[in-house]
Parts: C-alpha cells; sequence; structure tokens
C-alpha cells in the first residue's frame, strides 16, 4: 500500500487509500467515522474525493494507517485489565464506552458490569470527573501532548454508580485499530509514581 506523506494534505489518492486501507483492516466507514468524532457521510465523502478531513483528522487518519495492527496485543491489554488487582477500567476515549473492567473495579460499583460493556460510563460522572474532561483540550490531550493526568475525586456511596477512588488517573494510548483509549486507575490516595 503507498504509503501517505506526512507533510502534505490529502491529494486525489488519498480517499482511494483510505478506503483501501479501511477494508484491508476490516473497519467499517460507521466505525472510522466513531473514531474520529464525524458523520459515516463524513468519512464516504473523504473516501470519494468531494471533501478532504480537516488537518487533526487527517493527521489521526495518517498515524491510523501507518500503526501496524497487533491484535495480540489489544488482547493481551484487555486480559491484563481483566486479571488486574487494582481497581481499573479501559474506555474508548472519546466515547466513554466501557471496554473492560478489573473484578476490583466490579465489586466497587457493586454491580454486573456485563450490561455496561459498550455503553458510555459518562452518565456516572462526578463532578470532579466533568471538570476533568474539560480540562483536556487545553491540555492538549487530543493532539497527543500529554498521555495522562491525575486528578483529585470525590467519593460516591451510591447510585447511581458507587465510586471509592479518591484519586484519579487516566493514561491514553492507543489500540491496533487506531482507537484512542483511556485505561482508568483508582487510588485511596495520591500516587507518587506517575
Amino acid at each position: 500500500m503507498k504509503r501517505l506523506p506526512e507533510a502534505i494534505a490529502p491529494d486525489k489518492d488519498f480517499g482511494r487509500l483510505l478506503r483501501q486501507w479501511r477494508r484491508t483492516s476490516d473497519i467499517k466507514q460507521s466505525r472510522l467515522a466513531d473514531i474520529l468524532g464525524v458523520t459515516q457521510a463524513t468519512v464516504s465523502r473523504w473516501e470519494s474525493g468531494a471533501q478532504s478531513p480537516a488537518p487533526l483528522q487527517y493527521n489521526l487518519i495518517h498515524q491510523m494507517m501507518t500503526r501496524k495492527r497487533n491484535f495480540r496485543l489489544d488482547h493481551a491489554i484487555k486480559r491484563l485489565v481483566m486479571q488486574s488487582s487494582q481497581r481499573v477500567h479501559l474506555i474508548e476515549d472519546r466515547s466513554h464506552r466501557l471496554l473492560c473492567v478489573s473484578s476490583p473495579r466490579e465489586a466497587e460499583w457493586q454491580r454486573d458490569a456485563t450490561p455496561l460493556l459498550g455503553t458510555s460510563l459518562w452518565r456516572f460522572a462526578t463532578p470532579e470527573i466533568a471538570s476533568a474532561e474539560k480540562s483536556l483540550h487545553d491540555l492538549g490531550w487530543h493532539e497527543d501532548q500529554t498521555d495522562h493526568l491525575t486528578f483529585e475525586n470525590s467519593r460516591r456511596d451510591g447510585d447511581p454508580l458507587r465510586i471509592v477512588d479518591s484519586y484519579i488517573l487516566w493514561e491514553r494510548f492507543f489500540l491496533s485499530d487506531g482507537t484512542a483509549v483511556r485505561l482508568t486507575t483508582g487510588f485511596d490516595q495520591q500516587p507518587n509514581h506517575v
């Protein structure tokens, strides 16, 4: 497959290369749209050459197209999260959809997490989590200027979801399909190793 140049805007070949990469990678237009925060129609216009992505989206697409897919690594990450002795869970970075959760986190929530898998956890955010989320833009979170954030959080002992973490660590990285994910780890006291 032809490699996209890093420093120039997409040309007439961009749409064809994007469609070829997406099909080869078995990624549906709707999935790519979700990852990039656009509509499926927008991805279709990019592929047809009717529209070009914004520079930020182009850079994200370029990163995804040039990154080697490693499904074994993705499965290893999921397994490590699920078997962790810490209160951790993994979400999609932009949608906040739950991908996997450790047993200690599930115990903290005092509920079976299975019905939550694939759904957004945003509705359970504390005011501190919402404030931290708002700060991500200024920190350059989505532009890869920072990849972790630790903040103090308030506890919640009841509905809608129990939260016992006094401090939360967010760490951002990418799965092999280009999806930005966030590992969320809870601590009783401020971690000094980050």
